[in-house]
Parts: structure tokens; sequence; C-alpha cells
């Protein structure tokens, strides 16, 4: 039988990466609404058929930064740890609320996701993506 996704379950996340193992920056992280999944999957690939040639293969795009920007602005809930790059002080947390996919949502605001780098945005948004892996233990904390 298949078990169904809690879409307000949260988890906590530590990178391998990170410089300082032993006081590490800790992420919160969410699932994905599936309407604002969706969105993101629209605006980030297309398929594109040309129209003389049908029968050849569509063009595949990808906009992968923009997909895991995305990614990370609706499904990271929360981060304790990160220093600002010029005065050395934690970050403190923010959202703000606006419209993406028909809905209006909170998401991370960009001068915090502007800090991040794509690195780490890849990291986080891999892990916020793999709805189905998020509730198993995962093995890089």
């Amino acid at each position: 039988m298949f078990t169904g996704i809690d879409r307000n379950e949260t988890k906590t996340y530590k990178s391998p990466n990170d410089p300082d193992q032993s006081n590490p920056t800790v992420f919160t992280l969410g699932i994905l609404d599936p309407t604002v999944r969706n969105a993101i999957e629209d605006c980030t690939s297309s398929f594109d058929i040309d129209p003389k040639n049908p029968n050849d293969k569509p063009k595949v795009n990808f906009s992968l930064g923009k997909r895991n920007h995305l990614i990370v602005k609706y499904g990271l809930k929360g981060m304790e740890g990160l220093l600002h790059p010029k005065t050395k002080e934690q970050v403190k947390f923010e959202t703000n609320n606006g419209h993406f996919g028909g809905k209006l949502i909170e998401g991370v605001t960009d001068q915090i996701l502007d800090m991040l780098p794509s690195n780490l945005k890849t990291e986080l948004a891999e892990i916020i993506w793999n709805e189905d892996k998020f509730q198993e233990d995962d093995s890089k904390n």
C-alpha cells in the first residue's frame, strides 16, 4: 500500500559540505505544495517540436538554476547559523507572501536566497524535490 505525503512535514538538514562541521548551519526543509511543484516544472522546462519536422526528436530545455532557486524559495522553512557575508552575524530567517502558480504562498526572501551559493541551493533543492524519500533517514545527516 502507498502511504500519503504529509505536506506539512518538515525535517532538519545539515550539509555534509558545511565548512564548520562542529557548528553547522541547520536548515529546516519542507515539502512543496503540489500546485507550486507543478508550476515550477512548467516554468522551468519546455519541449519544442519543429512543426516542419514533427518526426524529429523534440528539443528539451531545462532551466536548472531557476528550478533550484524556486524549489528552495518555497521549500526552505527555516534556518539557523547562516552568517551574513559582510557582518558575519547570523542572518534572520525571513519570508514574504507572493503569488506563484496561481496561489498566494509564503517564500524565502530574495535577500536570503541571494546569499546561498548555487551548489548549496542545488543540494537543498534535491532533498526538497525528492518528496518520496523525504521521510527516510538521510544518510548525509
